[in-house]
């Protein structure tokens, strides 16, 4: 930061200097990041572990695109709206299904369904020609996996994540599919537009069991366009990995300021600031969702997230000795705006410029590195991948002083 941008402390302290810090030109942060520029933040460190380019987001045309470099990060847009979301930051996952452009080599016809011989190949959501048109003549055809065919060991008793990419063609009307587990224990029935819209459907394993496909509804003509077959196990659909003779695994996404002269130019607080982030929020799952993090060490420790299934917003010490927890929740797949604020040990938490909830933290000494969308034991890679965020973060900004109550309500509003 320049010098003589920088907010010179020895003259104003207190809330008094958090007021001057509001209102004067620059809003008196000393971080300010922007992730919808598409170009990250030089004092950022950023790594995903994946051999090759396997990790895909979708571009500012909303094509679904895979990164040009294996270790590149990702800047997602929405694919309707076309809006910057910001940096994408995922947990690893693994696409258990072959082949996955469409649904080929591993699926099984049943129930009367042909599969096409040559299959006939159209524009993909990838702007490429590897989707292919598919027709169940009647209701009651299908295809459908099984662990087995595709390769993988199921875990009985537990949830899997089938998604696919779905539009109907030109004409067509009243089409619909039936989406189950080969076992039949749940299914959904699923009607389509003329537009590329990814899917997704939730079941439990039961025995060998993996995810069909069944015509619900629909006449002789009733086509439909598919593309981007996906099997996740979990509750959560991640980012499409594309996948040809196996399955494959995409690495996690690690996104630190690490300790040094990239962290110390512009955290000057010591025991006192107040950290301001903008992001998406996820779907109610079984774990929380980082949103950044400090050092996690007892003294240094403070870790902002989405809580599991509340979607209520959370600031903890090391090893959750003392939380403070929003009374309102956020909404999942909305912006999200965040903040909190700290002097020693007293805590100030807002969600969405909602009632601001305040706390004690165990929180004594000045941390020395920035964890974004994970937590960090080592400030060099994430160390707790279950709670990543898994989903993008727009903005984050750091203030060197506590600001009011007040102050962070607008600053979330």
């Amino acid at each position: 930061m320049n010098r003589a941008n920088r907010p010179r402390m020895s003259r104003v302290s207190g809330s008094s200097y958090a007021s001057k810090l509001i209102g004067r030109a620059g809003d008196g942060s000393t971080l300010s990041i922007d992730f919808t520029t598409g170009v990250l933040d030089p004092r950022i460190t950023f790594s995903r572990a994946d051999a090759t380019a396997r990790a895909t987001f979708i571009n500012n045309l909303g094509y679904v695109t895979t990164v040009s470099s294996a270790q590149d990060p990702r800047f997602d847009y929405d694919p309707t709206t076309l809006v910057a979301k910001g940096l994408l930051l995922e947990a690893p996952a693994t696409n258990l299904l072959k082949f996955s452009a469409y649904p080929d080599s591993g699926w099984l016809p049943y129930g009367g369904f042909t599969r096409p011989s040559p299959y006939v190949l159209v524009t993909s959501p990838a702007n490429d020609s590897t989707a292919t048109k598919l027709n169940f003549t009647a209701v009651g055809n299908g295809m459908y996996v099984t662990a087995g065919t595709m390769g993988y060991t199921n875990s009985i008793g537990s949830t899997y994540t089938f998604s696919i990419w779905l539009r109907a063609t030109t004409g067509t009307t009243n089409a619909s599919l039936r989406f189950s587990d080969s076992a039949v224990g749940s299914f959904t029935t699923v009607s389509f537009t003329t537009t590329w819209t990814r899917y997704q459907f939730q079941y439990t394993a039961l025995s060998n069991s993996g995810p069909a496909m069944q015509s619900a509804s629909g006449t002789a003509t009733g086509e439909f366009e598919c593309w981007g077959c996906q099997l996740e196990l979990g509750a959560q659909c991640s980012s499409y990995i594309p996948t040809t003779s196996a399955a494959v695994t995409r690495a996690v996404d690690t996104a630190i300021i690490a300790a040094g002269s990239n962290f110390s130019s512009w955290y000057t607080g010591g025991t006192t600031g107040t950290f301001v982030a903008n992001w998406y929020g996820n779907a109610s799952s079984s774990t929380a969702r980082s949103v950044i993090a400090t050092n996690d060490q007892t003294t240094k420790h403070l870790h902002m997230y989405q809580t599991a299934s509340a979607l209520t917003l959370r600031l903890a010490d090391f090893g959750a000795a003392a939380t403070v927890t929003t009374s309102n929740s956020l909404t999942a797949g909305a912006l999200t705006k965040g903040a909190f604020s700290y002097n020693g040990t007293a805590t100030s938490l807002c969600l969405n410029g909602g009632t601001v909830a305040t706390g004690t933290l165990a929180f004594s000494a000045a941390p020395t590195w920035l964890s974004i969308g994970g937590p960090s034991t080592n400030g060099t890679s994430i160390t707790d991948t279950t709670v990543m965020l898994n989903n993008s973060i727009r903005s984050l900004k750091y203030f060197p002083a506590r600001l009011s109550d007040g102050q962070i309500q607008g600053l979330t509003t």
